[in-house]
């Protein structure tokens, strides 16, 4: 008999852990946004956008099959809880990397940053394309909101293993705090010209961690995530930035901050996006 289905993958794939380079993880957590919430929904659409996605990425001449990705579904999270939500994704997340694996997660709030880098035993570079510096002791009281994530990574790796590229917000205590710290960034308005070459001075030969805000894009372009600031990357220079990754170690990447309530299109730029890094890595790599 057949059967006429298809499977509600990332990309319609059905590898198994085992058999996979990547593994697609979605981290549904949503309970520290601060203007826009709905970010938990943003696993499952970017899923669904990922499915309608061609196999073969005309512009990049390259057969998107041939990049071995399984998905492993959800991250059961505990909303408002995130201590125990931390827990269930370091522990998922570690159970990628000892079947190595590189984990891909899609949040889901920026604050699933944090235990997912966690879950490494050697912590990588922090790369993360952001409009806002996310780098306050607390907001609100809450030491783990979105709003201080790049400051609670820079816990975990070093504040001078973080580029922050795409920023354009933040309060003046942040940027001083930042360069007593070391924290290297590469502001909106140096984001002109060649910035592939710009991160890659910073990152060559370095082992990275790949962490994408939806906010860092126009919200012209790219409406429907859950703090938008103008103004900000479009999709073609976001690609064109990327050629950094023929000269780095990718060990992970995560794209979070996306409110599907808020666009249709955001989902799509994501999954694509996430194609984008994966090809252009890959060819990197020779593979």
């Amino acid at each position: 008999m057949d059967l006429f289905t298809s499977p509600s993958t990332f990309g319609r794939r059905e590898l198994g852990l085992k058999d996979a380079r990547y593994a697609v993880l979605g981290v549904p957590y949503d309970s520290s946004e601060s203007y826009r919430s709905g970010s938990r929904f943003a696993p499952n659409a970017i899923r669904e956008a990922s499915r309608e996605i061609e196999d073969y990425d005309l512009l990049e001449d390259y057969d998107l099959l041939k990049i071995k990705l399984c998905d492993l579904g959800d991250v059961e999270v505990s909303f408002g809880n995130f201590e125990e939500t931390s827990r269930r994704v370091e522990e998922t997340v570690g159970g990628i990397l000892e079947a190595g694996a590189m984990p891909l997660c899609i949040g889901g709030e920026h604050t699933i940053t944090y235990p997912v880098l966690k879950a490494y035993k050697e912590r990588p570079f922090y790369l993360v394309y952001d409009a806002h510096m996310d780098f306050r002791e607390d907001y609100l009281e809450n030491r783990f909101s979105h709003a201080c994530v790049t400051r609670r990574v820079g816990e975990l790796v070093g504040y001078e293993n973080i580029l922050v590229v795409g920023v354009r917000s933040a309060l003046k205590d942040e940027f001083e705090d930042i360069k007593g710290l070391g924290v290297k960034y590469i502001d909106y308005n140096s984001c002109d010209g060649d910035l592939a070459g710009k991160i890659a001075r910073v990152v060559d030969g370095r082992d990275i961690y790949l962490s994408i805000d939806a906010d860092v894009f126009d919200p012209k372009e790219t409406a429907g995530v859950c703090n938008p600031e103008p103004p900000g990357l479009t999709f073609r220079e976001f690609v064109s930035s990327l050629d950094f990754l023929k000269q780095v170690n990718l060990k992970g990447m995560d794209f979070v901050e996306i409110s599907p309530l808020y666009d249709s299109y955001a989902q799509i730029l994501a999954a694509k996006a996430i194609f984008k890094v994966l090809l252009k890595y890959e060819r990197g790599r020779g593979r």
